[in-house]
C-alpha cells in the first residue's frame, strides 16, 4: 500500500501543469513552424500549448511563444477589406497570400530541359498565382533571372526568359571521356567501373588509332599508339586522378550553389510568413556536401522556408545528354543525384517531385491548392545550440491529442553571435513587406478629433502588443507608423519612437502587455497605414489599417470619434466596461461659433450584436469653450449596466441639432460581469498590497521620468565642486536606484531629501510619491504627486496618478479636480480627457 501511495504520488507531481516559462528580452528564441492535421488531413486549428513538445537530446525545450495562423474565410480581396476596414487593426486572422521563391538551379541543368521548367513556370503563374499572392525567381549562379517578390506577374514570366542550363554530364579530358557519375563511383573505389572505364577508353583509342592510320594522320596515330601501349595499371592510375579531378570540380560547383541557396533564403528572413520554394534541379552528389546542406536547411528554418524540389532528370531514352555507353545505369546515377534534393525537401518538411519533368504542371497545381494553416512555436535553444551557434541541432515535435498527425521540420540552428541584426534593415523591412507581419500580436484602434492646426485633424493612435519582459539591458521596443495617401502613396505621417516592455508576465501568459499612445496632424481624406513593432530580440508584428479622416474644421457642426472609459485604461484599444460599473464615454462637438453648439443634443444606445437596444441614455454636454480653431463643446455620458447581461456590444451615439442629425457614431465594447479589480486594499495591507503591484519598471521607464532620471544621473556624476544642485541629484540617483529595487522606504529617504535641497524636479516628486504609495503611505504620496503636478502642470502622469489616487480614497470629486487642474493647462490631452468622463460618468 505504501509504495502504491509513492506511485501515486509521483505520478500527480507527473500529471501536475508544470509553471508557463517567462519570455524574456534579449534571450534567444527559435520559431519552428508546424503543421497539424487529424486522420483526414484537415488541419487542426485547436490545439493549445501544452499539448505541444519540441524535443531535443530526448528533453523538451521551453516553449516562449505559441502562435496559430489560419487563412481567413472567403476570398482574400474580402478578407483584407474586413481586416484593414475593421474598428481594430489587428495582425491576427490578418489575410496572407502565398510567397512563392523559384529557384532554378542553372548549373545542374542541362542544356534544353530549362525549358520545360521555364514552360511549366510561366502557366503556374498565370494559372495558379493570385493577386494576393507574391513570387520570387531567382537563377543560381547568375547570370539569370533575379527577382525578388512582387504582385506583377507580368514581369515575373518575363523573368523566366533568362532562365538558362549548364550541366555537362560528360567530361571530356586527355585521359579520355568521363561521366560525372562514373568519376564519383570510381573515387568512391568501385573497382568495376574503373575496369569499364579502362575498356571503354582502351577500345576508343584502337579506334582513334584506326582512323588516324586511314586518314593519314601519322603523328595522331603514333601519339594514340603509345597510349594504347601503357599498362593497365598506370591507366588505372591516370583514370583516378581524373576522376579525382572531376569530383572535385563538381563538389566545388556543388558548395558554391548550396552557399548561394543558402544567403538567398536567409535574406527574407525579415518577410514573415512561409515561403514556398520550388527548386528546379537535376541534382548533385551528396557524398562531400552534407556540410552545406545542413546550412541550407539552417537557413530554411531561420526564414520558414518550405523546399519543394523538382527532379527535372530526363529518364531512360528521353535524354541526349546521358553517355552513349555508360558503365553504370541512368537509375543509379539519377537516385544519386536527386537525394540531395531529397535530403533538403525533409529537413524543411517539403516534397521531393520525382521525375518531376513528366508532370510539372500537376505538380505545381498541388502546392498552390496546399492551406496556409500552421502554427508557430517559439522555444529557448538547448546550450548545445548555444554553445555551438550555426550548428544545425535535430529536433523532433510531438502532440499528445490522439490522433493527430504532425508535420515539421527537423532541426535548427542557433543564430550565430556577433552578427547583430539591423533593426533599422528589419523594421524597413517589415514595412515594405507584402504582408503583415505576426511574430507579435499587435492591435492597434485610431481616434480622431480637432486639431489647433487649421484644415487639419488630429488622429490619436492607441495600440496594444504582446511583448517580452523587460530584463536589465532592455526595457524598451521600437514602434514605427506610416501612413500614406491613398491615392498616390504618397507619406503624409510617420513617427519612430520606442514602448515600454512589460515587467512581468501576465496571467499564466509567457509575454506581457505592452502600450503605446500618440498623436498627428492630417488633413481630411483616405488613408492606408502600417504600424510595426519590433522587440530587441527582432521579433516583429505589424498590422494594417484604412483611416477615413473627416473634416472637422469647417464650418459645419462637427463631431469627434467616441471615446469609451475602460477598465484598461483611457483610450482603449478594445473598450472593456463591468456591468457592476457601469459605462462611461464622451465625445466633443465643433463649430465656428457658441450659438451653433447650443442645440445640440446626444443620445447613446447600447446595442447587442443582433441590433436589439439593450439599454439607451441622455448624454450631458458641458460648456461651450473657446479653441484655437473655434469653439469645442464636450458631451459625456453614462450608463448603468447592473441590468445588462455580460457579451459584445456596440455603443451608437446621435448627435443631432434639432430636427437634423448631425452625426451617427459607433464603437464596440465588451461589458463584463461584475466589478473592476480596482478596489482599494484594507489599511491593514495597503503596504504589502501596494509593494506587489507597484510596477517601478513602467514608472521609471516613462518619458519625463526617464528624461529627468538621465540629466541627474549626468549632474550627479559630474566632476564640479558639490552644490545643492549636485547634492540633490545624487540623492535623487540614489532613490530612483533603490525605487528600481523596489526598497520603496529607502527610496522615499533620498527622494525626500533631493526635494528638500532643490524643489524644481517634477519627475524627483512624482517618483517619491510612488514610493510613498510602495510603503502604504498613500496621504504622503498624494502630498508628492499634488507638488509634480504644480511643478509642472503639463505632466499628465502626475494628474492622473493623483486622480486615481483619490479614487481610491472615495474622493471622486477631489479626481474630477486633479484632471481639471490638467486640462486647464493641457486642454486637448485626449487622456485627460477620456478620465474626466470616466469620473464623471460614475
Amino acid at each position: 500500500m505504501r509504495s502504491l501511495g509513492l506511485l501515486a504520488f509521483v505520478a500527480a507531481l507527473t500529471a501536475a501543469p508544470q509553471p508557463q516559462p517567462v519570455f524574456r528580452s534579449g534571450v534567444d528564441l527559435v520559431r519552428f513552424d508546424v503543421r497539424v492535421t487529424d486522420g483526414s488531413g484537415r488541419p487542426i486549428t485547436d490545439l493549445r500549448p501544452e499539448e505541444v513538445q519540441v524535443i531535443e537530446d530526448g528533453k523538451p525545450l521551453p516553449l516562449l511563444l505559441f502562435q496559430h495562423l489560419q487563412e481567413p474565410s472567403g476570398s482574400y480581396a474580402d478578407a483584407a477589406l474586413r481586416s484593414v476596414s475593421a474598428e481594430v487593426s489587428s495582425n491576427r486572422g490578418a489575410p496572407r497570400g502565398h510567397l512563392y521563391l523559384l529557384v532554378f538551379d542553372q548549373v545542374h541543368i542541362a542544356a534544353g530541359n530549362e525549358q520545360i521548367a521555364r514552360r511549366a513556370a510561366e502557366t503556374f503563374i498565370k494559372t495558379r498565382v493570385r493577386p494576393s499572392d507574391r513570387i520570387a525567381i531567382v537563377g543560381i549562379p547568375g547570370p539569370g533571372p533575379d527577382l525578388g517578390f512582387t504582385a506583377d506577374r507580368t514581369r515575373a514570366i518575363a523573368e523566366l526568359a533568362r532562365v538558362h542550363g549548364d550541366l555537362e554530364r560528360n567530361v571530356k579530358s586527355a585521359a579520355g571521356n568521363l561521366s560525372l557519375h562514373e568519376a564519383y563511383e570510381i573515387v568512391a573505389g568501385d573497382e568495376q567501373v574503373a575496369a569499364d572505364v579502362l575498356a571503354r577508353q582502351s577500345a576508343d583509342l584502337s579506334a582513334d588509332v584506326g582512323s588516324a592510320t586511314a586518314a593519314g594522320m601519322g603523328g595522331i596515330s603514333d601519339r594514340a599508339a603509345s597510349r594504347q601501349g601503357e599498362s593497365p595499371a598506370v591507366m588505372r592510375k591516370v583514370i583516378l586522378e581524373n576522376a579525382r579531378t572531376v569530383v572535385a570540380q563538381a563538389d566545388a560547383a556543388a558548395r558554391d550553389t548550396l552557399q548561394r541557396l543558402a544567403d538567398l533564403v536567409a535574406q527574407y528572413r525579415t518577410v514573415e510568413g512561409r515561403k514556398t520554394v520550388v527548386l528546379f534541379s537535376e541534382g548533385f552528389h551528396q557524398s562531400n556536401v552534407t556540410r552545406e546542406l545542413e546550412d541550407v536547411a539552417a537557413a530554411a528554418a531561420q526564414s520558414y522556408a518550405v523546399f519543394y524540389a523538382f527532379d527535372l532528370n530526363r529518364r531512360a531514352g528521353t535524354d541526349p545528354s546521358q553517355p552513349l555507353t555508360p558503365s553504370t545505369s541512368a537509375a543509379a546515377e539519377i537516385q544519386a543525384r536527386t537525394e540531395p534534393l531529397g535530403s533538403l525537401a525533409i529537413e524543411t518538411d517539403g516534397v521531393l517531385v520525382t521525375d518531376a519533368a513528366s508532370h510539372l504542371d500537376s505538380a505545381l497545381d498541388r502546392i498552390a491548392d496546399q492551406a496556409q494553416d500552421y502554427y508557430l512555436l517559439g522555444f529557448t535553444p538547448s546550450a548545445a545550440a548555444l554553445a555551438a551557434r550555426g550548428q544545425y541541432r535535430r529536433v523532433s515535435v510531438r502532440v499528445t491529442r490522439p490522433g493527430a498527425r504532425v508535420s515539421a521540420r527537423t532541426g535548427y540552428a542557433a543564430p550565430r553571435s556577433g552578427a547583430p541584426v539591423d533593426r533599422r534593415r528589419a523594421i524597413d523591412g517589415a514595412l515594405a513587406a507584402p504582408f503583415a507581419q505576426q511574430g507579435l500580436r499587435v492591435e492597434y484602434t485610431t481616434y480622431v478629433v480637432r486639431s489647433d492646426n487649421a484644415g487639419r485633424a488630429r488622429v490619436i493612435l492607441s495600440l496594444d502588443a504582446d511583448l517580452p519582459v523587460a530584463d536589465e539591458q532592455h526595457d524598451s521596443a521600437d514602434v514605427v507608423f506610416v501612413v500614406r495617401d491613398a491615392r498616390d502613396g504618397r507619406v503624409v505621417a510617420s513617427g519612430t519612437d520606442t514602448m515600454r516592455l512589460p515587467a512581468a508576465a501576465s496571467g499564466g501568459a509567457p509575454t506581457g502587455p505592452g502600450t503605446f499612445r500618440v498623436h498627428f496632424d492630417i488633413p481630411p481624406g483616405s488613408y492606408l497605414m502600417r504600424a510595426v513593432v519590433r522587440e530587441p530580440g527582432g521579433l516583429i508584428g505589424s498590422a494594417d489599417r484604412r483611416l477615413d479622416v473627416r473634416g472637422l474644421s469647417g464650418p459645419d457642426v462637427t463631431v469627434s470619434d467616441v471615446i469609451l472609459g475602460s477598465s484598461a485604461g483611457s483610450l482603449p484599444v478594445r473598450a472593456r466596461a463591468f456591468a457592476q460599473d457601469g459605462l462611461s464615454g464622451m465625445l466633443e462637438a465643433y463649430g465656428r461659433t457658441p450659438e451653433q453648439l447650443e442645440p445640440l443634443a446626444v443620445t447613446m444606445t447600447l446595442a447587442a450584436a443582433d441590433g436589439t437596444s439593450a439599454a439607451t441614455v441622455n448624454g450631458t454636454l458641458g460648456e461651450t469653450m473657446s479653441t484655437g480653431a473655434g469653439v469645442t463643446r464636450r458631451a459625456t455620458f453614462a450608463l448603468p449596466l447592473s441590468s445588462v447581461a455580460p457579451g459584445d456590444y456596440v455603443v451608437r451615439v446621435k448627435v443631432s441639432s434639432g430636427q437634423e442629425t448631425v452625426a451617427d457614431l459607433s464603437r464596440e465594447v465588451e461589458i463584463a460581469p461584475g466589478s473592476a479589480p480596482v478596489a482599494p486594499p484594507p489599511e491593514a495591507t495597503a503596504a504589502i498590497t501596494a509593494a506587489a503591484t507597484l510596477k517601478p519598471a513602467e514608472i521609471l521607464s516613462g518619458d519625463f521620468v526617464r528624461v529627468a532620471r538621465s540629466t541627474l544621473r549626468g549632474v550627479a556624476t559630474a566632476a564640479a565642486p558639490t552644490t545643492p544642485a549636485t547634492s540633490a541629484a545624487q540623492h535623487a540617483t540614489k532613490g530612483f536606484d533603490l525605487f528600481a529595487q523596489s526598497e520603496y522606504a529607502a527610496a522615499a529617504a533620498e527622494l525626500a531629501e533631493s526635494m528638500r535641497l532643490d524643489q524644481t524636479s517634477a519627475a524627483v516628486a512624482f517618483v517619491l510619491g510612488w514610493a510613498y504609495e510602495g510603503t502604504g503611505d498613500h496621504r504622503e504620496a498624494i502630498g508628492a504627486w499634488r507638488g509634480a503636478a504644480t511643478i509642472d502642470p503639463k505632466m499628465v502622469p502626475a494628474h492622473l496618478a493623483l486622480a486615481d489616487a483619490y479614487l481610491r480614497l472615495s474622493e471622486r470629486a477631489l479626481a474630477a479636480q486633479a484632471v481639471r487642474a490638467g486640462l486647464a493647462a493641457l486642454p486637448e490631452s485626449p487622456e485627460l480627457q477620456a478620465k474626466l468622463a470616466q469620473i464623471e460618468g460614475k
